[in-house]
């Protein structure tokens, strides 16, 4: 009789990893609509009111100044939103 392996097969690793992946996407999901009711219940704002700001952002990252050639003055500025984290918009 030959001894058992207790290596995985492949079929194992990449089922494994598959399933990773999916709960990792499930999870954006989840938290893209948590965000999302988060957005429609403040949808009509008319003032940025401190409990508004809790409830949207994690975080707000400000970077250092820098200066161009031309001497104008850059700051970069970073928001993480709740549930979602940073949200890259075009320049």
């Amino acid at each position: 009789m030959a001894p058992k392996r207790n290596n995985p097969g492949p079929q194992r690793v990449k089922y494994s990893a598959l399933q990773a992946e999916l709960d990792k996407s499930q999870a954006a999901t989840v938290n893209a609509e948590k965000f999302m009711g988060i957005v429609r219940k403040h949808l009509a704002f008319e003032e940025l009111t401190p409990t508004l700001l809790r409830e949207m952002i994690e975080k707000i990252v400000v970077h250092e100044c820098s200066y161009d050639e031309n001497g104008t003055r850059r700051q970069d500025i970073e928001i993480y939103y709740s549930f979602v984290g940073k949200i890259d918009l075009p320049e």
